[in-house]
């Protein structure tokens, strides 16, 4: 930890703030490497999920948004 915080503080007075920047993007291109992507069936799966889920919490909502709606009409 302490060696790589000694060769960016090295490197940035050598190259500046491009050279900086392009090791960032390297290191962050290496990352987006390392990631276990989902594949096109798991997406579609998963955006099922979510849109069934808003849906029957939206219904829920509706219900309980007439019944309470309901009851103070009553009430006042």
């Amino acid at each position: 930890m302490r060696a790589a915080a000694q060769e960016q503080r090295a490197g940035a007075g050598k190259g500046g703030r491009w050279t900086a920047f392009k090791g960032f993007l390297r290191d962050a291109w290496l990352e987006l490497q390392k990631v276990n992507w989902p594949t096109q069936e798991d997406v579609s799966k998963m955006t099922g999920l979510v849109v069934a889920v808003v849906v029957v919490v939206g219904v829920f909502v509706f219900a309980w948004d007439n019944v309470l709606q309901a009851l103070f009409k009553r009430l006042f």
